[in-house]
């Protein structure tokens, strides 16, 4: 089998398969699911633009030598790990890099560069296979996260529905409910009379008058009893010639029964309830899914660092800051599951002034890192004679390293004031662009802006300072 189908094989094992590593089981429909988060896909024409790089002429060629080898290094950790959109992205940074940037430097033709050359295009032609094999897979995945993304809004509106529905329905028996309450609140709170009667409640009605007391008793065959007093209608004489004579007369008086009885007393008081006056039903919750993506869209990747670093660099170049002399050493550590974490101090070889220091034999510091696949994360010297800040030098070496790896840090050690130490990196805009475009000549110069050059990278930052072990390698001893 091709070893290039071979690695996608694998890599595709591991996106799919959570048994054949740690990363969480997929969605059904082929999407990456980290706990609870799904990766966010990216059509390829925008992991393409993401993939674009550009070199800095005053920058060593060397120097991107080692970005390509780091590039090149990232891609194959993200495709073992899975992640093939971050993987694509950095396999076409190494190729911009090395096929169409490098040749761009004015220093490409020299000699001595030929061995590193011939051995990135070499590089460079796995990569461009590897990203051949890799546009497939990755089209199929934009393609279901984009069903995912339809199937999840429906699903959103459906609920939304069905919310909707059981709001107005809860609404309308809370009305009922809270109508029925207050009528019950108002019998308590207003009962009826003990003295109420028809009899009382008629008085002074015109032509209505108060009858005398009497019973009438109804037989079951419907006759009256003849022991029985029956109350009888008057009739004046003023009715009977209206009636007969057609004269005008007064209304009769009518003596009625009284045939409502009279209420013993009013009716139970009932307790008062309260009123709910908001029993509106809570919305159930909406689909929470947040979307994972790669730290080129995402951001920064956590950089984790010994906590005991600082101390420990300070401790081994003491003698060079009694006698007034910057000390400098690399920050070397491993990528895993998108975290970066320093794991070896590395001290080359170097001169040094009270403003200045400069690695020598890098041949040396490079094939160390080779052997151990370390990757440069950052660096770290000293201002024996200066407060803790970075000076135009400082900026111009850093900018190096963070156009290498965007989380790469500067760590400055000021052990003369009260505040020894910093953790910094350009900002990006406008840090990293104001110093790339600097043409200036003097060692030390200003810059526009500097305020806004670099900032601290451990306060609020993506570093995190946490207590594991460091392994400290002294390359001048050798």
């Amino acid at each position: 089998m091709p070893r290039t189908m071979f690695v996608l094989l694998c890599s595709t094992t591991l996106a799919t398969n959570p048994q054949a590593s740690h990363s969480t089981p997929t969605l059904s429909i082929g999407l990456v699911m980290r706990g609870t988060k799904v990766e966010k896909c990216f059509p390829r024409q925008e992991l393409n633009d993401r993939a674009k790089v550009s070199m800095v002429d005053s920058t060593p060629l060397r120097f991107y030598f080692r970005t390509a080898e780091h590039l090149f290094k990232q891609a194959k950790i993200y495709q073992m790990e899975g992640d093939l959109q971050t993987s694509y992205i950095l396999y076409m940074r190494f190729c911009n890099l090395v096929i169409s940037e490098l040749q761009k430097h004015p220093d490409y033709t020299n000699p001595d560069h030929k061995p590193w050359l011939l051995a990135l295009r070499k590089s460079a032609m796995t990569a461009l296979k590897e990203t051949e094999a890799l546009k497939p897979v990755l089209d199929k995945k934009y393609e279901d996260y984009q069903e995912y993304i339809r199937q999840r809004e429906a699903k959103i509106r459906a609920q939304a529905m069905e919310a909707q529905q059981q709001l107005e329905m809860q609404r309308k028996q809370n009305t009922e409910r809270n109508l029925r309450e207050q009528q019950e609140l108002h019998w308590a709170d207003n009962p009826p009379t003990q003295t109420w009667s028809l009899a009382k409640a008629l008085e002074g009605v015109p032509g209505v008058y108060p009858a005398q007391p009497a019973h009438r008793v109804h037989s079951r065959h419907h006759h009256y009893d003849n022991t029985v007093a029956v109350s009888e209608i008057q009739y004046p004489e003023q009715y009977q010639r209206q009636y007969h004579g057609r004269s005008e007369a007064p209304m009769p008086s009518i003596q009625p029964q009284q045939l409502v009885p009279t209420p013993t007393g009013p009716p139970p008081a009932l307790p008062r309830k309260p009123v709910s006056l908001n029993n509106a039903p809570k919305l159930p919750p909406k689909i929470q899914i947040e979307e994972d993506v790669h730290e080129f869209s995402r951001g920064l990747r956590t950089l984790i660092v010994p906590v005991r670093l600082l101390d420990r660099f300070l401790n081994i170049v003491r003698p060079n800051t009694i006698k007034n002399l910057e000390t400098c050493g690399i920050l070397a550590g491993v990528l895993s599951h998108n975290r970066l974490t320093v794991t070896t101090l590395i001290i080359p070889k170097q001169t040094a002034t009270s403003d200045t220091c400069s690695t020598t034999n890098e041949d040396e510091l490079f094939e160390y890192q080779s052997e151990r696949d370390l990757m440069t994360l950052g660096w770290i010297h000293t201002h024996p004679t200066q407060t803790c800040f970075m000076s135009s030098v400082d900026l111009h070496t850093h900018c190096s390293y963070q156009l290498m790896l965007p989380e790469a840090i500067a760590i400055v050690c000021a052990p003369k004031h009260d505040k020894d130490y910093g953790v910094f990196r350009l900002t990006d805009p406008p840090g990293i662009q104001v110093i790339t475009n600097c043409r200036q000549k003097p060692l030390f110069h200003q810059h526009p802006g500097e305020d806004d050059i670099y900032t601290d990278a451990c306060d609020q930052g993506h570093v995190e300072l946490v207590d594991l072990d460091l392994e400290i390698v002294d390359l001048r001893r050798k």
